[in-house]
Parts: C-alpha cells; structure tokens; sequence
C-alpha cells in the first residue's frame, strides 16, 4: 500500500542516509590511521635498535615513510573521503558531465528538494546513491522490490499529484466555522475515509497558517489557496521516478514518460520555482508537521531559491 501518509519520510530517509555516509567515511579513515600507525611503530621499532648517531636518521626514514602511507591511503580511498566531505560542507551537487540538455536538467530539478537535502546530483540521470541506499528507500517506505512494484507505485503516486483538497479547505477558510465545515464535508464527500482525510488536512491548514505567515511561506489564507500543495506530491513523485531509473526497475523512456507528467502537473498551477518551494512546504504542512521541522525544510527551500550557486537560480521554472 502506498504511503502517502508518511509526512516523515524525507526526513527519516535523509538522517539515515546522512548517518550511514557520515559513519562509513569516518571509519575508513579511522581504521587507515590506526593501521597506518601501528605499521610505522612496529617498523621503527624494528629500526631504532641501539642509540647513538644514526638515531636522527631512522627518526627522519620513519616520518618520511608515514608521510608517504599516508598521501597513498588518503588517495587510495579519496572517493570515500570526498563523499564524506560533500556531506558534511557541500553545497548542490552537480554534474558536470552531464549529458542531459537545459531542459531535461530543469525537469529533473522538480526532485531538487530532495537531492539538494541528501547531497545528489541534481541534474543526472544518476542519483550518486549507492544500490543499498536505493533498496533502503524504495523497499522500506515505498515497498518496491523489482519493476511490477516500481510500476504500481510509480501509477498511484501519478494519481495522487492529480488530486488536491485546497479547494475544500478553501471552502473551510471561507466558512470559519467548525459546525459549518462539518456539514459541508458530510454533505460533500460520499466515503468516510475521504472525508477524514480533508478534515484533518483542513485542522492543520488552520493550525498551521500563524507559522506560515511567520515564516514568510504565505501572506494569508488567500495565497495559501493560490499556491496550493501540487510541489508537495510532485516532488516525491520525481524523486521515486528517478531512485526507480538509477536502480533499473524502469527504462529511461518510462523516465521521461513520468518526469514529462511530473513536469505538466507542476505547471498547470505553479509558475517559478519560489512557489514551487512554497507549494511543497504548504502539503508539508498539511501533512502536520511540527514547526521546528517546517522552519528548518522553510530554510533549506529558501537558499535553493536565492543562493546564486542554486540550479533554481540558474535555471528557469518555465518551459
């Protein structure tokens, strides 16, 4: 079953990834050191035998040899050292050597809120995620484990980024009255489960809009409604699409099919990508995030929209 409902998602799947790159590098430069180390002490024991002019140098051989074990180890394993470095200070990862054209790296930069928080390549086809990194995603919290799954789930959230309830809780904003909102979503919605759904969407809008406004999110309720939440669904529909290419359960024709979807949905009511970021911490919010969360998702958002080394600044929203 799709989990649509996970609004912790992200940020369960970037602290484990994070964790588990962050733990990795910090061990293979530990275990080099500490076996380096011991190497260089057991050979300069083995050579500081005796005492007298030739300590000063067995002294300098030794220190030059570490020196050396060590520029080797560090080159050795560099590929998990910048990895670990990226991590820790990056800033947005781009490939270089693309070779996608301006307009197949704009659509890709609709998963760029994730990519940007997990440190990947925001305009390759390939994440930079390693084949365990994309199983602990897509089969943990997503359930997929081969192409009929990827597939199933790839059509349900297409589905989902066709649906909103802005326009009820546009209703509820007008209404400002619970017995009111009550009745309008009895008389409105034919299955309960529906209708639980928008109501708790719309409990969240209320009690969520003081910290939108305070963040700079929205101005009011009026543009809450204009932005809409389609950035929400749209970007972990990309997201998937993409994690379900790198790790082969669909071809990159299907990839584009699905990022050419991700790309008209995004569009129909959004127009840059200030309020594509906007529209992905409104349904942020309405999932029922806490506040902390929401400012610190709030402030990643917005150095992707302003930092002049950001693939949002650089490239446009529009087609």
């Amino acid at each position: 079953m799709l989990r649509t409902c996970d609004r912790h998602w992200l940020k369960s799947l970037e602290i484990n990834y994070m964790k588990k790159k962050n733990i990795f590098g910090l061990m293979v430069v530990m275990c080099f050191v500490a076996q380096q180390v011991e190497a260089a002490e057991r050979f300069r024991i083995r050579t500081h035998g005796g005492s007298g002019d030739g300590d000063g140098s067995y002294n300098w051989i030794f220190y030059l040899i570490f020196a050396i074990a060590i520029l080797a180890g560090l080159y050795h394993y560099m590929a998990e050292l910048k990895s670990l470095l990226r991590s820790v200070f990056g800033g947005f990862l781009l490939d270089e050597k693309t070779t996608l054209n301006k307009d197949q790296q704009r659509k890709l930069l609709l998963s760029g809120i994730y990519s940007s928080s997990l440190k990947l390549y925001m305009n390759s086809l390939k994440s930079d995620m390693t084949w365990q990194e994309r199983k602990d995603c897509l089969q943990n919290d997503w359930q997929i484990n081969d192409r009929d799954s990827a597939l199933s789930v790839l059509t349900e959230l297409k589905v989902l980024c066709t649906k909103s309830n802005i326009p009820h809780i546009a209703e509820a904003f007008k209404l400002n009255d619970q017995q009111a909102i009550d009745k309008y979503l009895s008389d409105t919605f034919m299955v309960d489960k529906d209708a639980r759904s928008c109501a708790k969407e719309i409990e969240n809008a209320f009690k969520a809009m003081p910290t939108l406004v305070k963040y700079g999110i929205v101005k009011d309720h009026n543009e809450l409604v204009r932005i809409g939440t389609d950035g929400w669904n749209i970007t972990r529909f990309a997201f998937i699409v993409r994690l379900c290419y790198d790790s082969e359960y669909i071809n990159e024709t299907e990839f584009w099919e699905f990022m050419d979807v991700a790309d008209e949905l995004a569009h129909r009511s959004l127009t840059s990508w200030e309020d594509y970021g906007k529209s992905y911490l409104i349904g942020y919010a309405l999932w029922g995030t806490s506040n902390v969360e929401l400012k610190i998702e709030s402030d990643k958002i917005k150095k992707l929209t302003t930092d002049p080394k950001s693939p949002w600044v650089t490239f446009s929203f529009a087609k």
